[in-house]
């Protein structure tokens, strides 16, 4: 395992090098110095505003899917999970934020792992179908820059994302029972059969939040935090005075972020900024204020979101304790 996973760091940090190479190579820096000599430092404060509504609402989605097994649960309760596990994925490989999200917080959180695993599973899918959303409608504008390979596995992921959540929400019973029955004939007679079924009820219950009353508000919540998120992006191309068409930004911010998907270094270096400054390229701006574009947006997005978060876990409040053994709950939440 141990070897597998210095395979899988290697790997990334190779292709953070490739896509710095490529996003290097064409470009003059002392051309990208001067773009960001000329930033209006005043411009990027409201992008900062902007991230800070748009990690608000991020939390304020994540309460709500835990608040289906707690729902006393309080808001605050939430801040220091989620901006730690964003901190950590931004400074060590492996997602390792995503893990320590589910399973260290557990008393503050007052769910089971499983459930926890189910909302942030769910949060991902949301994510991907809002920048799919956010991507296809920006392409729709230019002809695209973009590698064929990058849109055809974009789409492919959208529709088996959007099947998924399809069959959760309408069939969570049937989902969950399928995916039960499978595991019991692969491992029929292993003593530690039930905790595992459980574990997948409390995954898919998880996972079905849309067919509750919070499907709306989570809705909604998402696709205002991307919408936040665009008005980083936008804040950096007003701030360099780069004369490209509104939407171009939100391309930018749906290419990069999912590109982030692709093996890399922590913090996304690399990947995020080439696919950044290719979403900006696509609407004509050239390649030197396109990258200045890119780096300024990641430094904007990264530094004070992995501050916040490390600031949290080494300051954080003390939360409330409540018993280790916390009964799962495998219904469908009302």
């Amino acid at each position: 395992m141990t070897s597998n996973r210095w395979l899988r760091a290697i790997a990334g940090l190779v292709v953070a090098g490739v896509f710095l190479a490529l996003l290097a190579g064409s470009v003059s820096w002392g051309e990208v110095r001067q773009i960001l000599a000329r930033a209006d430092w005043r411009i990027l404060l409201l992008g900062l505003a902007a991230l800070t509504l748009d990690l608000a609402a991020r939390i304020a989605r994540w309460w709500l899917m835990l608040r289906a097994a707690d729902p006393s649960l309080s808001f605050t309760a939430c801040v220091r999970p989620f901006l730690g596990s964003l901190a950590l994925n931004n400074t060590v490989p492996f997602r390792a934020g995503d893990v320590v999200r589910v399973f260290g917080f557990r008393r503050a959180l007052r769910a089971p792992a499983a459930h926890v695993a189910g909302t942030v599973m769910l949060e991902r899918m949301l994510d991907l179908l809002v920048l799919l959303l956010i991507l296809f409608a920006g392409l729709l504008g230019t002809s695209s820059v973009f590698p064929r390979a990058f849109t055809l596995a974009a789409a492919a992921a959208g529709a088996v994302t959007l099947a998924s959540l399809a069959a959760l929400t309408a069939f969570p019973q049937a989902v969950t029972g399928t995916l039960q029955l499978v595991v019991t004939r692969l491992f029929s007679g292993r003593t530690w059969l039930p905790s595992v079924h459980r574990i997948i009820a409390q995954v898919t219950a998880a996972l079905a939040l849309l067919r509750s009353r919070r499907a709306a508000a989570v809705l909604a919540l998402s696709v205002l935090a991307w919408v936040l998120e665009g008005a980083v992006f936008a804040s950096v191309a007003w701030a360099l005075h780069l004369p490209v068409p509104w939407v171009a930004p939100w391309l930018a911010l749906a290419a990069a972020t999912l590109a982030t998907l692709l093996p890399s270094s922590p913090g996304y270096v690399g990947t995020f900024d080439y696919f950044a400054a290719l979403g900006l390229s696509a609407y004509g701006a050239p390649a030197a204020p396109a990258a200045a574009f890119a780096l300024l947006t990641h430094l904007l997005l990264w530094l004070p979101v992995t501050a916040a978060g490390l600031g949290a876990l080494a300051f954080g409040w003390r939360s409330r304790k409540v018993p280790e053994s916390i009964q799962p709950d495998s219904r469908v939440p009302a």
